[in-house]
């Protein structure tokens, strides 16, 4: 029973993977902006963010390990100068298996549909398909790597992203680097056992059908970029991490017809792009915010 656990344990979030020791089962987080002006415009918004993530791993045997999971986050801002606030909402489902190849190759294979719109009138047109497939190798505790891609269908056209990730942990244990190129990235340093400090980025690029007078004409393409800084404490045990986030945001909202797309895009090529642009938003501001998450020690499993 206590080898199943540990072969649970040691399933590595399909967005990170690494030679990290430990398991992030859930994580929820909120974020607001100061007032930004709309570019060449004396109209504001605040943008004000949410996110939230499960992990659900079922342990096959040895070899299999099935991944589940929901991601959901929302944007609510306003689209255009001068008008209600717009609430986009993104719901993704992972299913898939983490397979371990060898002792030192493991990989994670995942199907990733979606529904991204503003959830007025949600249909079946609301929906994307997805995949990942991802190939990690650990060389010990402290060190490893992951290469992968990841494709998506989305209101503007398929999309496709190269992964590559690198994970190093200090001999002790104070400093620790994460990277999930081009995604995201974290740098870390333990100023106490239960405090730490640590700076990080995170890439968003989504797409979302957007309703206007009832009716779906549009949509909105998003490209945002977060830096932080951010001071951390763990408490009960070191479960739960409690974190503190300050940071500027480069926002881009995009809204094009709903009859337009391009061909292709591989990160930031575009191929076959021949939209008209109906208004481009770009709304650079400082962030603060709130993250909590539920982490679990591997080392622990193993004592």
């Amino acid at each position: 029973m206590k080898k199943k656990i540990i072969q649970l344990l040691f399933l590595i979030l399909p967005f990170l993977c690494n030679a990290q020791e430990y398991i992030d089962l859930f994580s929820v987080n909120y974020g607001k902006s100061q007032k930004t002006t709309f570019e060449n415009s004396s109209f504001n918004t605040t943008i004000s963010t949410f996110q939230t993530n499960l992990t659900l791993p079922v342990v096959l045997n040895e070899k299999y390990t099935v991944v589940s999971g929901i991601n959901f986050n929302s944007y609510s801002l306003q689209l255009f100068p001068d008008s209600n606030n717009n609430h986009l909402y993104s719901t993704t489902l992972r299913a898939g298996l983490r397979i371990n190849h060898s002792e030192h190759w493991s990989g994670i294979y995942l199907f990733l549909p979606k529904a991204s719109s503003d959830y007025i009138h949600l249909s079946s047109e609301d929906f994307y398909l997805g995949a990942l497939a991802l190939l990690k190798y650990k060389r010990n505790e402290n060190f490893g790597y992951s290469f992968g891609l990841y494709g998506s269908s989305e209101a503007f056209g398929l999309s496709m992203t190269p992964i590559i990730g690198f994970y190093y942990h200090s001999p002790d244990k104070r400093l620790e680097l994460n990277l999930f190129l081009p995604n995201d990235g974290d740098l870390n340093y333990s100023l106490t056992d239960k405090t730490k400090i640590g700076v990080d980025f995170l890439g968003h690029g989504n797409s979302y059908k957007l309703t206007t007078d009832n009716i779906r004409s549009n949509y909105v393409e998003n490209k945002s970029i977060d830096f932080f800084s951010y001071l951390q404490q763990s408490i009960f045990d070191k479960k739960i991490l409690l974190r503190l986030k300050v940071g500027y945001s480069l926002n881009q909202f995009s809204i094009y017809p709903m009859d337009q797309k391009l061909d292709l895009q591989i990160l930031a090529l575009k191929f076959g792009d021949n939209r008209t642009k109906l208004f481009d938003d770009k709304s650079n501001t400082i962030v603060f915010k709130m993250e909590a998450i539920y982490r679990f020690d591997l080392n622990k499993v193993k004592k």
